[in-house]
């Protein structure tokens, strides 16, 4: 399979109050694996706790400018020479994007600064029903999901929307119709991390009958609450409040407004064997279509 190229804006840190900003050119099978062949091997230029900002898909290396001046970090990592410090205790630093999306370079219609981690409410619309919205960084993303699973009243069922955008295929829906209580979700989950919550090509649905509740994690990461029940709906209101998130009605994500990629991580399936998993895992496939 042949090798993608990928320009990657990344930042870390050198110690606990310096933060650096480097642009790294890397090559792999796909952009979770250029990330990865980048992240190992940037240590040695005292880039520590890594973070993806941008990224964007180059057709080959020629294109790059000034590409004479790159330092050769390895066969599949090049870098600009010059690294750019800040703050680390800024409290106007960028967003980090969770891990499966990212922004792309090039202009948007909004500035990234208005992408924060915050929630926004809507209330009952003409269907009768209650959403919430809820942006969550990369260091935290994971740990909010699990504990707003278990907000829910009840767990009722799962599915996963394998989005067509994976691989340019239909989408598909496979269901997990014997997994009837929170921990058998969470423990999926947990046991598939890498294969589910780090997933951008998948959208994951936790069903609960009360309300006719599903809480998704969608393919651009950002957690959503879709209820007929307005007692689940200020549960959840309270809850997130509780975990320290605020109400805003200025809501950004990465979806709209924004250029962005969705990616897997290295150390995942590809989307053949990411069916298989389901497979094994007794989920019911239940239908595709072309989006």
């Amino acid at each position: 399979m042949k090798k993608e190229l990928w320009y990657l804006l990344i930042n870390g840190q050198s110690d606990a109050t310096t933060g650096l900003y480097g642009n790294f050119y890397s090559y792999g099978l796909h952009l979770g694996d250029a990330l990865n062949n980048t992240f190992e091997i940037i240590a040695k230029v005292k880039f520590q706790n890594p973070n993806l900002i941008e990224a964007f898909k180059l057709d080959n290396f020629e294109v790059i400018e000034k590409n004479n001046e790159l330092i050769k970090l390895s066969n599949d990592v090049y870098m600009r020479e010059k690294i750019y410090p800040f703050s680390f205790d800024d409290l106007d630093k960028e967003f980090q994007p969770p891990v499966g999306i990212t922004k792309s370079t090039g202009e948007d219609q909004y500035d990234y600064d208005l992408i924060t981690e915050n929630f926004v409410a809507y209330g009952q619309d003409d269907n009768g029903i209650f959403e919430l919205e809820l942006v969550v960084g990369k260091a935290k993303l994971i740990e909010a999901f699990l504990k707003i699973i278990d907000f829910l009243p009840t767990v009722d069922g799962f599915w996963i929307y394998i989005q067509s955008h994976w691989c340019d295929k239909k989408t598909e829906l496979w269901v997990a119709k014997h997994f009837v209580n929170k921990e058998q979700v969470i423990y999926f989950l947990t046991e598939q991390e890498n294969n589910t919550i780090k997933n951008g090509f998948i959208k994951l649905v936790v069903h609960s009958v009360q309300g006719e509740s599903n809480l998704t994690l969608d393919d651009h990461k950002k957690i959503q609450l879709y209820t007929k029940d307005e007692e689940v709906f200020k549960h959840f209101i309270g809850q997130i409040k509780d975990l320290g998130y605020k109400q805003t009605r200025d809501f950004y994500n990465l979806e709209f407004g924004f250029q962005h990629w969705h990616y897997r991580v290295a150390d995942s399936l590809n989307r053949t064997e990411f069916i298989e998993m389901l497979k094994d895992n007794h989920f019911e496939f239940i239908d595709a279509w072309e989006e």
